[in-house]
């Protein structure tokens, strides 16, 4: 008996299998050449709506919101002071803020009161003012703190505050907001007590440091792309001196966690990596720079990722891959 059904089904395969070769071979390429230039400028669109319009809504929020955001640093990462071997008075330890120090542009302290031990300082004639944002070494409620100024900048502000909150929640090493000023515009970080990557680095010799690049005459002409694979340069040639292969492994698993959220960092560098000195565990901070895409598209997505991943591989010398299978969950 003649099939009707089964003729329909096999006749309409063919123009599927043909539109399936199509996509295949001419539109999804295109698609992949036209959409890196779409995410930028969507990108670039994000970043103006939020400083020129949505950043007020969302510290108007967040405002209203400050207990839930703070209630992660009771479990989160803390270092009291005295542990940094600081013996403030009783009044001060117990008051809400004391400051320590000012942090400069390469992350070295100039301290209030005295040396600090494992903590780099530096003297008045040799700090280095910081360029962007200001950094401040606190003591809060007994713990050790880091107060970041963001000098009016609400999108880096609330680009912060939401980083942190939902990297938080996802479990990421990273520090806990023990304060936040929504007038003035400012956040107090945990400070993690470690040595800052960039640093390491730069003791065994690595250029890295801005100082250095700016008082060197062979660098100083070098446009900011070619600065930046300079210091990538330097840093590769003494890298596995100070960390090894675990740690690099572990840090790509918190990218992972932080990807998992669907956050972008976009400010992979040594300088925003820290070695936690009790477990020797990467610690990232600066997320002023972070965008959080919760709804984008799979192909779109899987784009950001990559570029993440390429910076990662470019300072750490490696060559991590993007599994497939994760593409399809990062679809729902």
């Amino acid at each position: 008996m003649y099939d009707r059904t089964t003729e329909n089904l096999r006749l309409c395969s063919k123009p599927r299998r043909h539109w399936d070769a199509a996509y295949a071979c001419l539109v999804w390429p295109l698609l992949m050449l036209v959409l890196p230039v779409c995410l930028r400028f969507y990108t670039q669109f994000r970043r103006l709506t939020l400083r020129h319009y949505r950043a007020q809504k969302k510290i108007r929020y967040w405002r209203r919101n400050k207990q839930k955001l703070l209630s992660l640093a009771e479990t989160g990462y803390k270092i009291a002071v005295q542990s940094l071997g600081l013996n403030l008075e009783d009044g001060r330890q117990q008051s809400q803020k004391v400051k320590l120090g000012e942090i400069d542009q390469d992350g070295f302290l100039l301290s209030n009161v005295g040396a600090i031990p494992r903590v780099p300082t530096i003297s008045r004639e040799q700090f280095a003012s910081r360029r962007r944002f200001g950094l401040t070494m606190v003591a809060v409620n007994g713990y050790a703190g880091v107060e970041k100024h963001y000098k009016g900048n609400k999108a880096a502000f609330v680009n912060e505050v939401e980083a942190h909150y939902h990297l938080g929640l996802a479990g990421c090493n990273i520090p806990a907001i023990l304060d936040a000023d929504f007038d003035n515009l400012t956040l107090t970080f945990s400070y993690i007590q470690g040595r800052v990557l960039h640093e390491e680095l730069a003791r065994r010799g690595a250029i890295v440091r801005d100082r250095d690049i700016e008082g060197n005459p062979r660098l100083t002409w070098l446009g900011k792309r070619r600065r930046a694979l300079r210091r990538i340069a330097e840093s590769r040639r003494v890298l596995y001196d100070v960390i090894d292969s675990q740690f690099v492994e572990d840090l790509f698993a918190e990218l992972c966690k932080m990807h998992e959220a669907r956050f972008i960092w976009n400010d992979i560098k040594y300088g925003n990596i820290i070695i936690e000195e009790h477990s020797g565990r990467p610690y990232m901070i600066d997320f002023d720079w972070a965008l959080r895409y919760p709804k984008l598209s799979a192909p779109a997505w899987q784009i950001l990722r990559n570029r993440d991943i390429e910076k990662f591989n470019a300072c750490f010398g490696t060559d991590r891959q993007i599994a497939e299978r994760n593409v399809v969950c990062y679809a729902h």
